[in-house]
């Protein structure tokens, strides 16, 4: 149960000033409707935010660290350049959200929705995103280095130079992702969905490490 209500949350802000940053790390704000608040720059490490609702809200800058936002719904959130390294998002909602530049280093999003999400140079070195959902999501430059990807839905999704050295995309659909010049060495990508893609070259392939039971951009199955 949430220890404080989003109008002594609000109330707290005003009183805090354009001075310094909300101090909030530890607090147990699970369930609170906090769509479209303006938590710039807050110290939220370690704070309690499963199923609140963040929609809308500015969190760009915020430190996130080992935070707990299971199921919350951060959609058209404002993340960018956030920490959660470690954080976890299992189940959350950020689609359409802005995490460009933010740090998700083992963050776990397993399950996450992450529709037409910005996430463009972000970090996701060793995060989980073991079936989540990320449709048309922009992946531009992102760093997944050892990330678990197994069973996500990746199609149409943005990975132009992006790292995946290492990355488990076993089982999942990339259906017309563009891979153009991402780095897939010693990428697994065991039973996973290639087809439509027209815009990686042999070189890339040639560092997967497993493409076994593939079915291949022209839809035959590798072998």
């Amino acid at each position: 149960m949430a220890e404080i209500t989003r109008k002594e949350l609000i109330l707290a802000l005003i009183a805090c000033g354009t001075s310094e940053y909300p101090r909030l790390a530890g607090l147990d704000l699970s369930g609170l409707d906090l769509s479209m608040i303006n938590l710039y720059r807050a110290d939220l490490k370690h704070a309690n935010l499963s199923g609140a609702n963040l929609s809308h809200a500015n969190l760009g800058e915020a430190n996130l660290n080992m935070a707990n936002l299971i199921q919350a719904n951060l959609a058209e959130a404002d993340l960018s350049n956030a920490k959660l390294s470690g954080a976890n998002l299992r189940r959350a909602n950020l689609s359409e959200a802005n995490l460009s530049k933010a740090d998700l280093s083992e963050a776990d999003l397993s399950e996450a929705e992450l529709w037409n999400t910005n996430m463009s140079e972000a970090n996701l070195e060793l995060a989980d995103l073991s079936k989540a959902q990320l449709v048309h999501a922009n992946l531009f430059r992102v760093k997944m280095t050892g990330a678990n990807m197994q069973q996500a839905n990746l199609s149409i999704a943005d990975f132009r130079e992006a790292d995946l050295r290492g990355a488990d995309l076993s089982k999942a659909d990339l259906s017309k992702a563009n891979l153009s010049g991402a780095d897939l060495g010693g990428a697994y990508m065991i039973d996973a969905n290639l087809e439509g893609i027209n815009n990686w070259t042999q070189e890339q392939l040639a560092k997967v490490v497993s493409l076994q039971g593939a079915i291949m951009p022209d839809g035959t199955v590798h072998e």
